[in-house]
């Protein structure tokens, strides 16, 4: 696991928590019928491997992190059916949670996206081999907390991962390091919420858009219907399309970073 900075750590929580302060934290809430996917592995992680999943050739991996109170196949549960009719990637679900307290001041939140960062790290050196994972197109994706630790672990560890799904999130966090290596690698970022949501996620959002703009990051926006939701399967597809490189940026419209 690369070195982490614990001052970097705790001072890039502080506009996130401020904004945290701002606005409630709604449970996500299961979609559809409780059911376990794919593969359980020793460390408690379970792989879904795409249709047609052949480990003779090296395959694009996405990593579902958990809303507060949920986990990673509550999130996924969500774009199960989409990705079991034409999944191109495979589907990793780390094992563990996190609560409404984890917010409550910059340590703690600190201490978890230092724990989920060492978690994903530890799971893609495990399995990453017998998935036949290509490390170089491992994607975040994450709703609410969710999308809060795939912005933060995308500006911690930017050499692990090519872009990140950030749904619904204040993008709070901060680093000025992060961003030179995320443009340095081409990253991509797909920005995702709802077109009622919160002022303190939208202004969030908001700003982390002009933040990559100006330093030349590429990102998908998109807004869906609703206040504080996932995006429906096909906008979340766009938008693993657009992280994992399929589709080109000069292709993508790009709404202004003002709205």
């Amino acid at each position: 696991m690369p070195s982490v900075d614990r001052r970097l750590l705790i001072t890039g929580t502080l506009a996130l928590l401020a904004s945290a302060c701002s606005g409630t934290q709604p449970p996500p809430g299961p979609v559809g019928r409780r059911q376990d996917y794919g593969i359980l592995m020793a460390d408690g992680t379970r792989i879904v491997p795409p249709p047609g999943h052949d480990t003779g050739l090296r395959w694009p991996a996405v990593v579902f992190l958990p809303a507060t109170g949920g986990t990673s196949a509550d999130l996924y549960r969500s774009y199960a059916a989409e990705h079991a009719r034409r999944g191109t990637y495979v589907a990793v679900l780390p094992p563990g949670s996190n609560s409404a307290s984890d917010y409550a001041t910059g340590e703690r939140f600190a201490d978890l996206v230092e724990t989920w960062d060492a978690r994903v790290l530890a799971t893609l050196d495990a399995n990453g081999e017998r998935f036949a994972i290509d490390r170089s197109q491992v994607a975040l994706a994450g709703f609410s907390m969710g999308g809060d630790l795939s912005w933060a672990l995308s500006l911690i560890s930017p050499q692990a991962f090519c872009g990140a799904v950030v749904m619904g999130s204040r993008c709070g966090w901060r680093s000025d390091d992060g961003l030179g290596v995320l443009a340095f690698r081409g990253y991509r970022f797909a920005l995702l919420r709802g077109d009622s949501e919160a002022s303190a996620r939208a202004d969030g959002m908001a700003a982390a858009r002009r933040l990559l703009d100006a330093n030349g990051i590429p990102a998908l926006f998109r807004e869906v219907p609703g206040e504080h939701v996932r995006a429906p399967p096909d906008t979340f597809a766009t938008a693993l399309d657009f992280v994992l490189g399929e589709t080109p940026v000069a292709a993508l419209s790009r709404p202004s970073a003002r709205s």
